[in-house]
């Protein structure tokens, strides 16, 4: 009865999990996206967002467009 109880109290932690791990693909996928429509290096980018997720995508979101700063000047 005990290893019941313990299965259903981890259950709660095991939905958790996933959804923590699809948010996280789902980060990845738009550091990728918004780094090629910048014009930035998306996997180099991506690579950085593995480790940095959440705040890699907050400076890819500042940085401007490379193709819109090699116009100026």
């Amino acid at each position: 009865m005990s290893a019941l109880m313990l299965l259903a109290s981890s259950g709660g932690s095991f939905i958790w999990s996933l959804v923590s791990f699809a948010l996280w693909i789902v980060i990845m996928v738009w550091i990728y996206d918004i780094a090629k429509r910048k014009g930035r290096h998306a996997v180099g980018w991506l690579i950085l967002g593995f480790f940095f997720s959440i705040i890699t995508l907050i400076v890819l979101l500042l940085l401007p467009s490379k193709t819109a700063t090699d116009h100026i000047g």
